[in-house]
This record gives structure tokens, C-alpha cells and sequence, in this order.
């Protein structure tokens, strides 16, 4: 897992090894895993994989930062954990952050302004108080996570009554 985090730093500067090694050591504090140093990716979980991934992602210092999906796949506490990390990156060192999601809770906790995308069109935008509050039925429908609304549950069909009056002399 070290030299994972090192290798960003290794190719894309001239800095000694020692200054690298505390580089990596800095990065792996901020995201709680110094202690897995020396740990190989076979023995991560999928937490900890997202977690390496992300002081590798900062071992550079960037100003900006783009997440597809950081929590899919997480469970709640891993969840929790990478929301606050991502909060805590964007603190500490200043750097802005794009996140790709669906997860609308745990963006909206960390957003300043979020922007709704359907069928490849913005449908609204504004901070997360302000979607909240949107009357738009289809950027309501997302934000609260409706089943039904203008994006239906049921795909179109004939009347379910009329369909099984229609197929009982399949037999």
C-alpha cells in the first residue's frame, strides 16, 4: 500500500526518497491508515481500498478532486468514513471537489451546490436546501427518492385486470 500512495510522487517529481517516505506517511495519517503501511491490497477491504486510493489521489496536493461514485458498495460506517474524508481533504487543503452520485444524502452533506442530471439534461440545481425544496416533480422524485413520480416504477403496459382476462386461455 505504500508504494501504491509513492508512486504518484515517484513519477511526477524529482523529491528524495526520504522526503517521499513522509510524503506517504503524511497522506496515510490523513485518511487513517499509517498503520497499514505495509499492508498488500489482497489484504484490504473495500473501505480501506477507497481510503488508499484517496491519499493516493492527494499525494499530489491537487486543487481539484473528481469522485464517480465514492460510495457505492460501502457500508454504512465505511460510508460515513469516506463522506467525512472527503470533507476533511476539502478543508485541510483547500482542494474543490466534483462528486458523481446517487447517493443524494451523504453529496448533499458535503455539497456547497449540486447540479441534477436526467436523460443527459440539468433538471435542477441549487445548494442542497434549495433542492430540497424544489417543486420540479421530477428533481423532487430524485432528491427524496420516490418510487413513483415522472419517472415511472411500472414500464408501460396494457391494464394488468385486461392482460390476465386476455392470457387465461393460454392454459
Amino acid at each position: 500500500m505504500f508504494d501504491n500512495v509513492a508512486f504518484p510522487l515517484r513519477i511526477h517529481t524529482d523529491l528524495s526518497e526520504d522526503l517521499i517516505r513522509d510524503l506517504v506517511l503524511i497522506k496515510l495519517q490523513a485518511v487513517g491508515l499509517r498503520g497499514a503501511a505495509g499492508l498488500f491490497p489482497t489484504e484490504l477491504s473495500g473501505g480501506m481500498i477507497r481510503r488508499v486510493a484517496l491519499a493516493r489521489t492527494i499525494a499530489l496536493d491537487p486543487s481539484l478532486v473528481m469522485y464517480d461514485e465514492p460510495f457505492a458498495g460501502l457500508d454504512p460506517i465505511a460510508m460515513g468514513v469516506i463522506v467525512q474524508l472527503i470533507k476533511t481533504v476539502n478543508r485541510v487543503y483547500g482542494t474543490t471537489s466534483v462528486i458523481v452520485s446517487h447517493d443524494i444524502a451523504e453529496t448533499a452533506s458535503i455539497a456547497d451546490y449540486i447540479y441534477v442530471l436526467s436523460d443527459g439534461r440539468l433538471i435542477g440545481s441549487g445548494t442542497p436546501q434549495e433542492l430540497m425544496g424544489q417543486e420540479s416533480p421530477r428533481v423532487k422524485q430524485f432528491v427524496k427518492g420516490l418510487p413513483d413520480g415522472p419517472v415511472p416504477f411500472h414500464y408501460p403496459a396494457i391494464d394488468f385486470a385486461d392482460e390476465l382476462l386476455q392470457n387465461g386461455s393460454r392454459g
